[in-house]
């Protein structure tokens, strides 16, 4: 476990094994981060978030609470999570926090911006940049603001060709009532 001596550790979190937290990091009060995970220079986890094995979450990312991450998430630099739809400074809105699951072996691009209350399926792609505002289908590739579909990525992150094969892998996958499934 490597943990930076300017990181910042409130009491009551849960650390897994293997763990790297890097320069100037804040784990808050309830958290929990799963083996094999790494945060790099800037992240902040929020109260009572829940952070999978073998994460990567790069630097300048703020995982607030009401956010899961599931095994294998890659959080891009500067990705930004929210977890109020309507924020105001003047409002006290903790008791709306919505919830935003990010599912197993999802990546998020540098500075995209995820609105909360969504769920990112399993496996999919989000591209830098872009701006969820919608859940996403596992395997999917997202992009734009809003972000919208343009095509199907691989377990290994590689586009899917026009058959729904991986042209790196060979993994092939099929179209189940517009859900993509591996065959």
């Amino acid at each position: 476990m490597f943990i930076h001596k300017t990181a910042v550790l409130d009491d009551n979190i849960t650390l897994g094994n293997n763990i790297s937290i890097w320069h100037f990091c804040h784990i808050m009060s309830g958290s929990r981060i799963g083996d094999n995970s790494s945060l790099g220079q800037n992240v902040m986890i929020g109260r009572n978030v829940r952070i999978g094995k073998g994460c990567k979450i790069q630097n300048n990312v703020s995982v607030y609470e009401g956010v899961e991450l599931s095994d294998n998430v890659f959080c891009g630099p500067s990705c930004v999570f929210t977890n109020v739809i309507n924020p105001r400074s003047f409002v006290n809105r903790k008791k709306e926090f919505k919830k935003t699951l990010v599912k197993e072996g999802a990546s998020i691009g540098a500075n995209a911006t995820i609105i909360c209350g969504v769920t990112i399926g399993s496996f999919s792609l989000i591209g830098a940049g872009s701006v969820i505002t919608k859940d996403v289908k596992s395997y999917a590739i997202m992009a734009g603001n809003p972000a919208k579909k343009i095509g199907w990525v691989s377990t290994k992150g590689y586009k899917l060709d026009e058959n729904l094969r991986c042209p790196e892998t060979g993994e092939e996958f099929y179209l189940d009532d517009e859900i993509l499934r591996k065959k």
